[in-house]
């Protein structure tokens, strides 16, 4: 098929070259003669595209001959496996095929027999896992990372967290110190309501953590690099809920009280304490172990018994081993508690801490500067089982 396009093309040029030279030989001849400009243009193309087409018959030609030869060189390699494998026996199978063993009558003495040692077909010795590990082969390692998971922070998850641009923080809360609404009659005069506000500075804490580690552990081991700065974070983070914990014990004098004969009963008790001063408690802080009481209680007085993300009263439960057995934190936590923080955990790592850098050693740390506050303790109840 290559073959005749290529004549075909051959032969086009040859006619349009034919035509190109009758009108440069005539005695009007005219070099700007559209016809012949065509003419030229034409056979250069027919050139180009002969060429082009001339180079890849020429390549095909060489890469079938390049495929002829690696099929025969692979049926030879088949065909030289083939025969070694008809060809190799035993030392029993060469010996029960050969002339003295078919000419022995059973009895007296046969010629001797001459084994081909090279047609012998042989195997390799097996070998098992206590000889690679005698040897000193350790092969491929799995690691696996045991470490336990870090401690929640489900306080802090809850409250309302503001980024601050400074270091000293103040809040304000407004309260009304005289008047009020009230009903007037037409054209009367309208009563008035005074309002002050009660500002209450802070300083925002600086919460820090640091550890060392060489630069050859730094450098080879990117993975344990890594898994130390999360846990640098995280050790920061969990002493931020700490603190947040701290903050609710200290406002404790100034958070209401409720009581009743069963602890979800105070909890009730206190929902409504909580509405009646103007607020709308969402969530209850319980310790685990009271949690798991409370489920079994419901478990057995109802009929559908306790569900995954069970809630007591509408309330949704944040387990936290700081919260005192058998008392219960019940309130609108974000509008109650607030973590004030100056920008994420940050993390730095330095190699001129003291005479480390003589010792290729670095220095992690990571630190935050935030503070917790109870910004509207009335909106927190404690919760207690009494009489």
């Amino acid at each position: 098929m290559g073959n005749a396009v290529l004549d075909k093309l051959i032969q086009e040029r040859s006619e349009v070259q034919a035509a190109a030279v009758a009108i440069a030989e005539s005695d009007t001849f005219n070099p700007d003669d559209p016809t012949y400009v065509e003419l030229r243009k034409s056979g250069t193309d027919l050139d180009g595209r002969i060429t082009s087409l001339a180079e890849l018959l020429e390549q095909q030609q060489s890469a079938d001959a390049l495929d002829a030869k690696l099929a025969k060189a692979t049926t030879r390699q088949q065909q030289r496996q083939t025969d070694l494998v008809q060809t190799r026996s035993s030392w029993g199978q060469q010996f029960v095929d050969s002339d003295q063993f078919r000419s022995y009558g059973q009895r007296g003495t046969s010629s001797r027999l001459e084994l081909d040692l090279d047609g012998i077909e042989t195997r390799a010795l097996p070998t098992s896992v206590a000889d690679l590990v005698a040897a000193g082969l350790k092969g491929t390692i799995a690691q696996v990372d045991t470490t336990p998971a870090p401690a929640p922070t489900p306080l802090l998850d809850n409250v309302n967290r503001v980024q601050v641009s400074g270091n000293s923080i103040e809040f304000i809360a407004w309260a009304k110190k005289a008047g009020g609404a009230t009903v007037v009659a037409e054209e009367a005069l309208k009563p008035s309501a005074e309002w002050g506000p009660t500002v209450t500075p802070a300083v925002l804490d600086t919460i820090a953590v640091w550890t060392q580690l060489t630069r050859q552990m730094v450098e080879d081991y990117a993975t344990v690099r890594s898994y130390i700065d999360g846990e640098l974070q995280r050790d920061v983070v969990r002493e931020e809920e700490a603190q947040a914990t701290a903050a609710v014990t200290a406002a404790a004098a100034a958070i209401p009280d409720a009581t009743s004969d069963s602890l979800l009963g105070a909890i009730r008790v206190g929902i409504g304490t909580i509405q009646g001063a103007g607020y709308n408690p969402s969530a209850v802080l319980l310790n685990p172990a009271d949690w798991a009481a409370m489920d079994v209680g419901v478990m057995g007085d109802t009929l559908n018994g306790p569900v995954i993300r069970q809630q007591f009263w509408g309330l949704s439960v944040i387990p936290s081993m700081s919260q005192t057995a058998g008392t219960a934190l019940v309130g609108d936590f974000r509008t109650a508690i607030t973590q004030f923080f100056r920008s994420a955990v940050a993390l730095y790592v330095t190699d001129s801490h003291g005479d480390t850098f003589i010792h290729n050693v670095f220095t992690l740390l990571a630190e935050r500067r935030s503070k917790t506050v109870v910004v509207r303790p009335q909106a927190l109840v404690q919760c207690t089982e009494g009489p």
